[in-house]
């Protein structure tokens, strides 16, 4: 059952957008990155551009982690203790799948904290 209903669908929709974006802003980066010249000397910059498409791979990861919990129906729910994330982290935080109270156990603790079996 859907935790927020309406709320999903438009989450659902920005997130297909950004994901959509980032994958264009990734092919734009190694395009710039694979168009240079062997002969060219290795600077920076592309150290630069790997890092910047590393990042840019995690939040495609997460972003379809989080489409997945939508389509699984666990969009809103915490991972770690079952308990409904409220509506205004996931505004902020739309791919996240923890509740603040398990964010900052798991800091205290500093220990993995298992997600809740299904």
């Amino acid at each position: 059952m859907k935790l927020y209903g309406g709320f999903e669908v438009r989450q659902r929709s920005w997130l297909l957008r950004e994901r959509d974006r980032l994958r264009d802003l990734l092919d734009q980066l190694r395009a710039a990155t694979t168009s240079r010249s062997d002969f060219e000397s290795h600077d920076t910059t592309d150290d630069e551009a790997v890092i910047q498409a590393e990042a840019i791979e995690d939040r495609l990861a997460a972003i379809d982690q989080a489409l997945d919990r939508i389509n699984s129906d666990r969009y809103g729910r915490c991972d770690m203790c079952g308990s409904a994330i409220p509506i205004r982290r996931l505004e902020a935080l739309p791919t996240t799948a923890v509740c603040r109270d398990c964010v900052a156990l798991h800091h205290i603790a500093g220990s993995v904290v298992r997600p809740v079996s299904s």
